[in-house]
């Protein structure tokens, strides 16, 4: 008994020790990226199974802890971190960026990068941020393999050509499918006039939060018929958990043309030479004034006023983009509010891009199984120019090359001058001054979501969206520019509406038991879209009245309408087992108008199958260096339903006959027409080594059939051709990417990517033709070729006795008769490979971020130097410095023909392999450098955070083009197109 006394003594005092030992304390924990307070973080005392504590809506906490512990806190999607206890904590979590990456978006939702079965590669909006830019398709570039991003122009506002894993249609659309926010928007070119527009310049990059593209057949097919050229899904920013704060930024920019290859045209003395030596191998003395008036060119030319066009026609163009956002929210209701101002001046007078939007997201919790939300968009953007993309006189980046050094771009008073016969009494500044030639649009696109989860494993959710589109123009050739007017104007509008309502409606019922997971999606969809258009032009216009009134001449006046609607039934299926083994499978159909009555509906589907091999028993012992191991395969159909309406239909169009007004059968009805198919094959790799490198390999082919293509008709059908499905089509490649962490320390982080990819196109069957053509005729479609295959006059170089230019013939001998020269196929404006590198490194609170992209093996045409290499036939026009390169005694080679005035040899025709160039560039396309200032130093004045960076956009670009710029499209052909720019920025934000 004394025993049992002296125990419970003994344990009493020891608990009693231990009790004393023991002190509360509190502490507080926030977000170390933006000064938030952490909501629900867990506080362990090191050791101990129950000592614990959870922060509260401040980020509070208090727990009680023996002298000396130690504290573990966590938090979902933050790094973990063990600290010493202490009285009033200060403990900041950074984000786990694994964590977050863990998480990707797809189609009708998220999964986890563990459990991806198909080709899917995603940006965050770091990677998005400080890039001075009009739209985020600019900003892709270089970053993802696979996607290929090409410019047409550099005007501002203007579109890009994006391409995933190639190109698969002829005539139908090669443009991905865009989904904001779950719902489908349109993209493209869509203003009226401009030489270039782009619906996407509507979203504000600032405001997405990530974009996921998907490329392969599991990832895409979901989207059944929208889904062949590829899906990108863009997800806009939420509101979070916690105190509101409020952003500011503001950025400040200036571009210049873009000329890193030392491309120009000849200055004065260099030009009057050059035209003095044609003259004289003309036979003719340049120094004789009884010459035609172009063949007259005495030295005394120099003495008089000279100018520089191309210094008269650039400047430096402008940037200025503000922004305030919103954010915050509470454990129930969350919100991110957006207000955004862009303007852009380009580089050429006459040409702006300006737009204002704002954003509205919102999502609340009505209780623990309602949910509902609203994303928000609106704006108006305003983009004005003069005409490029082709070799118009009034164009000034062609007038700027082509214009003689002796003819004044200014009258004495400053106005610009007209009096310019060599270039048909058309200066691009008096177009910039007197015409008008702009488009204004009025966008919305929002959404409503409701979301009702009666049971954990249930959840069922619609959303609705609508977007509306307003689009007005106007094209005004103004007497003062256009002396050949007779004094009036020349005046056309243009009024477009777009609209577009779709409801997306879906169950979707996921549950895990033991180690088996099922989710099993049921999706009903349906759109209805409609435009209407009303085109307008008058002659005669009154200047001091420019506009459409009684008594002016209307020559024309146009009205369209069209609708389309479509309705899809679709389900997805996913199932792993123990997250080592996963298998997705979706169906899709889609029904559209577009089509044919006995091919209205088309089916479309996917499977995909991944394994985690690094999940199995036998790799534990891999573990240490090898993270993740996966293997990847899918096959799927998907469609391309990219066509113009109606094709299937009978039409008729309006016809004058013995002068009566009627109609008469225009296309012949097709009620088989239906979607092309897209049929992919994909198998890939992913991986994580050593807790630092991270990557993937993907194979893949991709087949189009029943393309959609018009087919010769007889005569005797009264039409000269049909839509109808014929030909075939395939792409195969490889791509791969490569993401190194290769320094990871308190002051210290650099992170490197590498990205590569490889396609190759090849035409199968064109419904028993050999070829087709393509535009112009200098790129035709040849079966057992590449798609885009050049198709041009074979120029052999100069003749080394005489100066002349030399073809070859179909027998393979010389000729300097370009009647004799003989087509070949010589390369493909389709790259062999594209890819990017990019890197980030940080010290402290200072980043220096870097991307780079770069293209090869592709084939680009310098229409632009039939003129400004043109041996003498256009002698009225300054030449490119290159010309200077020419024969000018027996025996050189390796230059151009020697000059003749008014060369008649035909030697600078554009459909030749003279002008024919390799393609292949490497472009450093983006250098940001930036300053975050300590959050301890600004809390003092009351701010959250501040940032200050610098940024270079299209720095500088390694190429051996003959041109200011090596990108013209997909297609090398542009022509006449506004240049490549150099953008520098300057840029604050600013966080309350």
């Amino acid at each position: 008994m004394e025993k049992r006394f002296m125990t419970f003594v003994a344990c009493l005092f020891l608990s009693i020790g231990m009790a004393l030992a023991q002190s509360r304390i509190s502490g507080k924990v926030t977000s170390a990226e933006d000064g938030q307070p952490v909501v629900g973080a867990t506080i362990k005392v090191v050791g101990s199974k129950t000592a614990s504590a959870i922060t509260d809506v401040n980020g509070n906490f208090s727990i009680s802890v023996p002298a000396g512990s130690r504290l573990e806190v966590t938090y979902i999607g933050m790094v973990p971190k063990t600290v010493k206890a202490s009285s009033n904590m200060s403990i900041e979590l950074n984000a786990d960026s694994h964590a977050l990456d863990d998480v990707i978006v797809v189609g009708y939702g998220t999964t986890r990068r563990e459990a991806k079965t198909g080709s899917i590669t995603s940006v965050s909006s770091k990677e998005l941020a400080d890039v001075p830019a009009t739209s985020f398709d600019k900003m892709l570039a270089g970053k993802m393999a696979g996607v290929s991003i090409t410019q047409t122009t550099g005007q501002p506002g203007s579109n890009s050509q994006i391409r995933i894993r190639g190109i698969s249609s002829i005539s139908a659309g090669n443009e991905p499918l865009y989904v904001v926010d779950g719902l489908p928007i349109t993209s493209g070119d869509d203003g009226a006039f401009t030489n270039s527009s782009n619906a996407l310049s509507a979203i504000n990059p600032d405001d997405i939060e990530s974009i996921t593209v998907l490329k392969d057949a599991a990832a895409a097919s979901v989207y059944g018929s929208r889904a062949a050229n590829g899906v990108i899904l863009i997800t806009t920013k939420s509101g979070k958990e916690g105190k509101s704060h409020l952003t500011a930024r503001a950025k400040f920019g200036i571009s210049q043309l873009a000329n890193d290859n030392n491309y120009g045209v000849m200055n004065a003395q260099q030009l009057l030479e050059y035209e003095r030596t044609a003259i004289r191998n003309a036979g003719m003395d340049p120094d004789n004034p009884a010459n035609p008036a172009n063949a007259y060119r005495p030295m005394s030319i120099l003495q008089g006023p000279l100018y520089n066009w191309m210094d008269a026609v650039t400047r430096n163009g402008k940037m200025q983009d503000y922004e305030l956002t919103l954010s915050g929210g509470s454990a129930r209701t969350k919100y991110y509010n957006s207000l955004n101002y862009q303007k852009t001046e380009g580089i050429f007078p006459g040409f702006e891009f300006s737009r204002i939007n704002f954003r509205v997201n919102a999502d609340h919790e009505i209780n623990r199984f309602l949910k509902t939300g609203a994303r928000i968009n609106a704006g108006y953007s305003y983009s004005e120019d003069v005409p490029t993309q082709n070799f118009y006189y009034s164009n000034p980046i062609f007038t700027g090359m082509t214009m003689e050094p002796w003819q004044k771009p200014f009258n004495e008073d400053g106005t610009p001058n007209v009096n310019l016969p060599t270039n048909s009494n058309t200066n691009p500044l008096a177009t910039a001054m007197y015409d008008d030639q702009w488009s204004k649009r009025y966008a919305f696109n929002g959404s409503v979501y409701l979301e009702w989860k009666p049971i954990k494993q249930l959840t069922f959710k619609t959303t609705d969206g609508a977007e509306l589109s307003f689009i007005n123009g106007r094209r005004y050739w103004s007497p003062k520019a256009h002396t050949n007017q007779n004094g009036t104007g020349t005046l056309q509008t243009d009024q477009m509406i777009y609209r577009s309502f779709t409801t997306s409606n879906t169950a979707t019922y996921q549950d895990q038991l033991g180690k088996h997971y099922l989710r099993v999606l049921l999706g009903q969809e349906a759109n209805y879209s409609d435009s209407e258009e009303n085109f307008e032009s008058s002659k005669g216009i009154d200047p001091q009245i420019p506009y459409h009134v009684n008594g002016n001449s209307t020559n024309d006046i146009g009205y369209g309408i069209g609708t389309v609607t479509m309705m899809s039934w679709f389900g997805i299926a996913d199932y792993n087992f123990d997250n080592r083994y996963f298998i997705q499978a979706s169906l899709r159909s889609d029904g559209s108008s577009i089509f044919g009555k006995n091919s209205r509906w088309g089916t479309f589907w996917s499977v995909g199958t991944s394994w985690n091999i690094h999940n199995e028993k036998f790799m534990e012992s891999a573990k240490d260096w090898l993270q993740v191991l996966k293997l990847r395969a899918s096959y799927g159909i998907n469609g391309n339903d990219n066509i113009s309406n109606y094709l299937s239909y009978g039409t008729y169009t309006q016809s004058v006959y013995n002068g009566i007004t009627g109609l008469r059968p225009d296309k012949p009805a097709n009620p088989d027409l239906s979607w092309e198919k897209n049929k992919a094959f994909n198998v890939g790799i992913d991986f994580h080594v050593l807790k630092r490198l991270s990557g993937s390999i993907d194979f893949y082919t991709r087949k189009t059939s029943d393309m959609l293509l018009a087919k010769s008709q007889s005569s005797t059908s009264g039409f000269n051709s049909m839509t109808t499905n014929i030909g075939s089509l395939r792409n195969t490649g490889v791509e791969f990417q490569l993401n190194a962490s290769i320094i990871d320390s308190k002051d210290w982080k650099w992170d490197m990517g590498f990205n590569i990819s490889h396609n190759q196109s090849k035409v199968l069957e064109l419904a028993g033709e050999d070829y087709l053509t393509y535009g112009d005729g200098f790129i035709r479609h040849f079966v057992g070729e590449k798609l885009y295959t050049f198709y041009l006059r074979d120029y052999y170089g100069v003749n080394p006795v005489n100066g002349e230019a030399l073809w070859r013939t179909e027998d393979g001998s010389l000729s300097n008769n370009v009647s004799n020269a003989r087509y070949v196929k010589c390369g493909s404006p389709e790259p062999t490979y594209t890819g990017g590198i990019n890197t980030t490194v940080s010290w402290r609170n200072l980043t220096l971020s870097v991307v780079t992209e770069f293209k090869g093996g592709n084939k680009v045409l310098i229409a632009d130097n039939n003129f400004v290499n043109s041996d003498g036939s256009r002698v009225n026009m300054n030449q490119s410095v290159t010309a200077l390169n020419y024969w000018k005694k027996p025996g050189d080679t390796g230059c151009n023909p020697k000059p003749i005035y008014n060369n008649s040899t035909s030697s600078s025709l554009t459909n030749s392999t003279r002008y024919l160039e390799k393609g292949d560039y490497f472009r450093i396309k983006d250098v940001t450098l930036s300053y975050s200032f300590d959050r301890s130093l600004l809390s003092k004045i009351g701010l959250q955070g501040a940032r200050v960076y610098t940024s270079a956009l299209n720095l500088y670009t390694f190429h051996k083009v003959n041109f200011w710029d090596p990108e013209r499209g997909v297609d090398g052909l542009g022509q006449g197109i506004y240049p490549v720019t150099k953008t520098f920025m300057v840029g604050l934000d600013i966080t309350l």
